[in-house]
Order: structure tokens, then sequence, then C-alpha cells
């Protein structure tokens, strides 16, 4: 095969029931250019593993499968998962040929045959890389019932700077194409940090802002025994709550953007700060929050377990940081991201509007 112009990510484990329709919605895009499938698995134990040689057999100048030792028959939880998930991705990254890199979930599949043309052309015309990524929607799907529902807000085509993305915007890294930073002999993954699917964008973003197309072109299915789903929703918050700190590591001038990007999760750990249960899900995260000298998020976290002075400075602090949070926002949300924000609030009502009537 020519030198690939994308490299398609994609990471599995016991995923045997969607690995055709994953490699044959990679393997039906239409390009003029060619694209190199990776695939990466966790040590399935379900014949995914089989399914992957069989498909590499079949397209051996296109597809590349690597497999990861793993003990039979052991469960990973929490950061165990995650170092693995890290482990798998950043081996994929390593060896990635392509100009482009598109990372991708091995239970998930694209449902638009262009999405690679389409982003690859508009990183080609950013011949100044103002963009490190092209991204667009996607598309929740429950494959009991066929539904599918938006993943994000209906925002129109925009071109964003790194702040304004990070303070606001969410892109799913399945429909990202990021630029191979690799290729100029830069390793994203130096910084340590947990790369789960926010942080993954973010360390592409010192390097450029992202450019959206509003098309939805991924399916993400969900699965109740998937990784997000096997957290709980404090835990989720958590991780997300961390970001504030792990950010630092990587690029250091998008602190206010990370405020307002991880508001709503502080929020919401802080009202529930007393709540025995929060206590006990965060315990298993304390070292990841030690770690990053997350000192705000550990006294919210584990309240319960604080003396009388940390919990007092607790409940002093957080409305502190919550009034900086809207001064930042203040400043971060100038008119074009009021705009888009604006713009997808109306459409938002709108549909609300029209689907009552009927």
């Amino acid at each position: 095969m020519q030198q690939p112009k994308v490299s398609v990510l994609i990471s599995f484990y016991n995923l045997a029931p969607y690995v055709d329709q994953t490699m044959e919605s990679v393997l039906a895009q239409k390009t003029d250019f060619p694209v190199e499938i990776l695939c990466a698995d966790d040590g399935s134990e379900d014949g995914t593993v089989e399914l992957l040689h069989g498909w590499e057999k079949r397209y051996p100048d296109r597809v590349r499968v690597f497999v990861m030792d793993r003990i039979p028959g052991k469960k990973y939880e929490g950061n165990e998962r995650i170092q693995r998930m890290n482990a798998i991705r950043g081996r994929l990254f390593y060896e990635a040929k392509g100009r482009y890199v598109c990372y991708l979930d091995g239970d998930d599949f694209y449902t638009d045959d262009r999405k690679l043309q389409k982003q690859a052309d508009i990183l080609d015309a950013d011949t100044a890389h103002r963009y490190v990524a092209c991204g667009h929607n996607g598309c929740y799907y429950w494959e009991s019932t066929g539904r599918t529902q938006p993943i994000e807000k209906p925002v129109r085509e925009c071109a964003l700077t790194a702040r304004e993305y990070w303070s606001f915007f969410y892109i799913h890294t399945n429909a990202m194409m990021f630029r191979n930073v690799g290729l100029q002999g830069i390793d994203p993954y130096t910084s340590g940090v947990q790369i789960i699917d926010n942080m993954l964008t973010y360390m592409f973003l010192p390097y450029g802002g992202v450019y959206y197309l509003p098309d939805c072109m991924f399916n993400y299915r969900q699965i109740e025994g998937s990784t997000y789903h096997r957290r709980s929703v404090y835990q989720n918050y958590i991780l997300n709550a961390l970001m504030l700190y792990q950010q630092k590591t990587i690029l250091r001038g998008l602190f206010g953007a990370g405020l307002v990007r991880t508001v709503y999760e502080y929020t919401q750990l802080f009202e529930n700060r007393r709540d025995p249960k929060l206590t006990e899900e965060a315990k298993t995260y304390l070292p990841n929050i030690d770690r990053y000298r997350a000192g705000r998020l550990r006294r919210i976290v584990n309240y319960n377990n604080e003396n009388a002075l940390s919990r007092l400075w607790c409940e002093i602090e957080n409305p502190f940081w919550f009034f900086v949070t809207k001064v930042c926002r203040h400043y971060i949300w100038k008119p074009h991201v009021r705009a888009l924000l604006e713009e997808a609030r109306a459409k938002t009502e709108k549909g609300s509007a029209e689907a009552w009537k009927i």
C-alpha cells in the first residue's frame, strides 16, 4: 500500500458481536487517498482477536492487529483499566504512519462513507495549520430499538480556537481527525496524563484549534458494560473535574477555559459533598487526586473524612471559585461563542416546539 494519509486507530476488548460492523464501516470509506487501519486488542477472551486476525488476513495491506498481554480471567478496574486503555491508544499512535489519525472504539461505527474524505479535505486546505483537528457531530445509538440521538447541540459549521473549544464544546474523540504531530517528533503522550476522552483531545490543543462540522457521521453505541457505564455518575464527575489539574501538565494557558468547562461537575460534587456514597466511590481515585495536587477536589469528594479546618475551607473556597468561573466565562465567551450558543438554544427550542405540535 502507498503511504497512508489517514490512520484509523481502533481499540477492542471483548467486542466480538461488533467487530464486523465496525471494520466494515471503516473499510467502506470512499477516499481518494490510502487509509490504514490499526487495531489493538486488550487481551479479549470472546473471539474478538480471532475476528480481527481474519480481517487482517483479508486486507493485509490495510489492516494491522496488535494484542496486549493479559492475565487470563483477570478483571482490571478503576485506574488499572484506564492505564491499559492509555497503553492501547499510545501503542496505536506510535504505529500510525498517516498524516492524520482518527481514534475509534471497537463497538462504534461510521455512518457516512465520506467521513474521512470530508475531514481530510478541511485539514488539507488549512495550510497555515490553524486547526490541529477537524471534528463532527455523532449520534448515540441504542441497538435494541435502533433509536439515535445527536450527541451535541445543533451548532453550525465553525472554526474554534483552542480556548473557545475547551471552554464550552465537546466533540467525541471518535469524531475527531487529528494531525499526526508524531511525524514532527512530538509525543503528546509524554505528559503521563490519563488519556480518557476529553484529555485525549486536550493533548493536541497546544498545536492548534478545532474545525467543526455539524454532520452526524458515526454512531456511539450505548452498552451497559462499557468503561463509561461501569463507572458511577459520581466517578465520571470526579474524572472530569480532575481535568482542571491534569491540563496544566500539557498546556497551562487554558486555566480559565478549564474552570468554565468543569464547573458543572464541580457544582454537582460540591452539592453532594456530605453524601457518604460519594466519599466511598471517590476512594479509588484519591491517588490520582493527590498525584495532581487537586486539593480543592479532594476536600469536596473526601469531605466526610476531612478534618474540621479542611471542611470549613471547602465551604469558603468553592463559592469563590464558582464566582471566578462566571467571570472567566464572561471574558472567554465573546460574541463568536455567544452567537453559537444562542443559535444552538434557538434550534433546540424550535425543535421542541415542533415536536410538541406533532
